[in-house]
């Protein structure tokens, strides 16, 4: 066993995220109140926005939002979890794998539904992102004690499945199946960046697999000389016997 979840240090990166996005939230919602319109549909991701030029939209998207009940949620599990995360990575890393799952929800969210009537509507929020870090919460301390909706105790690698569960059933059954699925490739998109640095780490790379498939392919080629065998004159250069 892992222990349980503390809360830890909210750290340097984290700071800049939490503090960019309730500052956004809180301007948000001034501007709507004073009936000038909301940052969603300027920072928020949509088909219309990207098809207009705003490409910054793959970035800003996750710091916009609608309800501060979100905004409070998503805060708290940054601090609480991604604060750990970034002291155990360090802060590039834990940026760059923030950043893989940002873009993976975005590139797919615009690719899958670019062209279907709910795509002008923007995603937006930490919603993906968070699951993305509860991801790797769930991998690197899966015996960690978590609470299921303030409630119900459990490990972390079940509270991941059960979120994972809901964001998928959400796909099939929503009506916010654009955001559901979106989410889930934040997820996706996180656990290959993961997969590929542990992989990366370990000395496998795109080089050594190339060169891995063709030693196998040339060792399917050699074959034994026998004694007994017949060996020809002179060596025939495109037809070898064995290999030298």
């Amino acid at each position: 066993m892992q222990g349980q979840m503390h809360v830890p240090t909210l750290t340097k990166a984290n700071k800049g995220i939490i503090g960019t996005y309730i500052g956004l939230f809180i301007l948000s919602s001034i501007l709507g109140s004073s009936g000038k319109g909301s940052l969603i549909p300027i920072l928020g991701l949509s088909s219309s926005g990207i098809q207009s030029g705003l490409i910054f939209q793959y970035l800003t998207f996750p710091f916009v939002d609608a309800g501060f009940t979100a905004v409070l949620f998503n805060a708290l599990l940054i601090w609480f979890i991604g604060s750990e995360l970034e002291v155990k990575w360090g802060t590039k890393f834990y940026l760059k794998y923030i950043l893989a799952s940002v873009l993976a929800a975005g590139i797919f969210y615009t690719v899958a539904f670019g062209f279907l009537a709910s795509a002008s509507l923007p995603i937006y929020g930490m919603t993906g992102t968070n699951l993305a870090l509860i991801l790797a919460y769930a991998i690197i301390y899966s015996e960690r004690t978590m609470v299921f909706m303030f409630i119900f105790p459990m490990k972390a690698k079940y509270f991941c499945m059960i979120l994972g569960a809901i964001e998928l059933f959400m796909g099939f059954f929503s009506s916010y199946s654009h955001a559901a699925w979106s989410h889930l490739a934040a997820m996706a998109g996180a656990f290959m960046y993961l997969k590929f640095k542990s992989l990366q780490a370990k000395g496998v790379t795109l080089g050594s697999i190339k060169a891995e498939r063709h030693r196998q392919k040339m060792k399917g080629k050699l074959s034994l000389v026998k004694d007994e065998e017949k060996k020809p004159d002179k060596p025939d250069p495109d037809n070898p016997k064995y290999w030298q």
